[in-house]
């Protein structure tokens, strides 16, 4: 996909979703408030994941190491990466569940897990009602992008891998 074309996407993506460096910002300024919590989330999260068959059997024998990697993406999102550190990184995750063959439904499934866990997280951890309820609304918007970035790279990967073009779907989709 040429790079322009990418950036547009993006932006569209930007534009209608609301998601905005002040988003960014506000996740960095409650970071050193939520940042000491993120492994208590992780490991509800792991426990969920080990408790149903098909994840459990994908993650057998990496937990530990997964949790790290789980646990150092959660703290990303409260550093205040800047966009095209934010953007590089989740695609290199969507790459990456290409070449470990782990289907899109674990990342859908994994999202859907966070963006109910973190209202309620966030509500046990900061004082302040506005706060959380504007940094439950920055999280989940962050949450979401993540997602679009992440499904984007995964299918442009596997695109890639296919020798499809995007002009060809394009043209496929539209025939």
């Amino acid at each position: 996909m040429p790079e322009r074309a990418v950036d547009q996407t993006f932006e569209t993506y930007q534009n209608v979703s609301g998601f905005s460096m002040e988003d960014v910002t506000l996740l960095a300024s409650i970071g050193p408030q939520v940042r000491p919590t993120l492994p208590a989330l992780t490991n509800r999260f792991y426990e969920k994941l080990q408790a149903d068959p098909a994840t459990g059997a994908v993650i057998e024998g990496r937990v530990d190491a997964l949790k790290k990697t789980h646990l150092q993406w959660l703290n990303e999102l409260f550093a205040g990466l800047a966009p095209d550190v934010l953007v590089a990184r989740q695609e290199m995750i969507g790459r990456v569940h290409v070449r470990a063959k782990i289907p899109p439904i674990f990342v859908a499934a994994s999202m859907s897990f966070l963006r109910a866990a973190f209202p309620g997280h966030l509500a046990s951890v900061l004082e302040d009602k506005q706060e959380v309820a504007n940094a439950t609304t920055a999280i989940l918007r962050t949450l979401d992008v993540c997602q679009y970035l992440i499904d984007r790279a995964y299918n442009q990967c596997l695109m890639d891998n296919l020798g499809i073009s995007l002009g060809l779907l394009n043209r496929l989709m539209t025939t």
